[in-house]
């Protein structure tokens, strides 16, 4: 994009007003002050954006001297983006509002053969009357496809991203962390710069032995994996390993190898912090104790402030990131105004 034409340039700071308005109500005088575009450019933005409905005028900012503003808002209730969770038993069809919260949900069962008629009767029962829907994202660890059955445009998402993006979307990025997938199939996430996937990482060699799904022996995936820890257990599901204490001692053997591969990844990447996420980050608080003990033991000393957390979102995080995600995408379109500040972030470092 050539961001010295006009028509671009108003596309650019468009998108701008929108992305902050996200984050909270803010007058037009604070949008140009935060933002640095001028004021009457801010008042042409943001009447064309109340015209088209996207967002909408609240009381009187007091808050600062002088006349006092009005503060604006994104009319959260204009459009819809939708998300889509595949699992092994069933997938999880949800509609978000333009500020990413999830309005209803609902969970069609894989079996049977009627899958395809549950989600589309479900995305027609969610659309809403005369809503604008800017796409679709859906997680999936598998080969599943169910693109024809939802709102395009669609992005795709491993569940570790979708994860990690639900707890970006709560507490801002978090630079530096790694984001493990702990759920019946392993998945990993970085955020160094971007939010990176790491489909590598469980397959990292964790153990003597084990065959792992990829073919491979000893993966990290074999020995934790939750298929592979419902089998050896014999307990009816993953979040029952993760919740109820008759399994404590099979959680306590499978974070030893956990430790050791996430050792390895921090130390590789350069990390400052891991987060549990997925149906295992039910875990008790014993367990993450555990695991910084062992994590702590195999990391070397300068790397002692390494600090292992617990996703915020819990078993909807994967639905919650997908929405936040497919916002960022077809509506916000985050990922142009990211380049856009890497390019103008180096384009200032560049001496003239």
């Amino acid at each position: 994009m050539d961001f010295s034409k006009p028509d671009n340039a108003r596309t650019i700071n468009r998108l701008k007003v929108l992305s902050e308005l996200r984050k909270g109500r803010c007058s037009k005088a604070e949008l140009s002050r935060r933002l640095g575009i001028n004021k009457v450019s801010i008042g042409e933005i943001t009447a064309s954006l109340m015209k088209e409905g996207l967002i909408t005028e609240g009381e009187k900012d007091f808050s600062s001297a002088g006349r006092p503003g009005t503060l604006l808002s994104v009319a959260k209730d204009a459009g819809r983006v939708f998300a889509f969770v595949v699992r092994k038993r069933s997938v999880s069809v949800a509609v978000s509002d333009l500020l990413g919260r999830i309005l209803r949900f609902e969970r069609i069962p894989r079996a049977g053969g009627s899958c395809r008629e549950g989600i589309e009767a479900a995305v027609e029962r969610m659309k809403g009357d005369g809503r604008c829907i800017y796409g679709s994202a859906v997680v999936s660890d598998g080969d599943e496809e169910i693109d024809g059955m939802v709102p395009s445009p669609i992005l795709h998402l491993p569940p570790a991203v979708a994860e990690a993006c639900a707890e970006e979307a709560r507490h801002g990025k978090l630079e530096g962390m790694l984001f493990l997938s702990w759920s019946y199939a392993l998945d990993a996430a970085v955020r160094k710069g971007e939010l990176i996937h790491l489909p590598e990482l469980p397959h990292i060699r964790a153990q003597k032995d084990g065959i792992c799904p990829c073919g491979g022996k000893g993966c990290l995936e074999a020995a934790i994996g939750g298929d592979a820890m419902v089998s050896r257990t014999g307990a009816p599901s993953l979040k029952e390993i993760a919740r109820n204490g008759i399994y404590r001692d099979a959680l306590s053997e499978a974070l030893k190898p956990l430790s050791f591969a996430l050792a390895s990844a921090m130390q590789a990447l350069s990390l400052e912090g891991m987060m549990i996420t997925g149906d295992m980050s039910a875990m008790p608080d014993w367990a993450y104790a555990q695991l910084q003990s062992l994590v702590m033991h195999l990391l070397p000393p300068s790397r002692q402030d390494t600090a292992i957390f617990r996703a915020t979102a819990g078993d909807k995080g994967a639905m919650e990131g997908a929405a936040a995600a497919a916002l960022d995408a077809f509506f916000y379109q985050r990922p142009l105004l990211d380049r856009l500040e890497a390019i103008e972030n180096l384009s200032s470092r560049i001496p003239t």
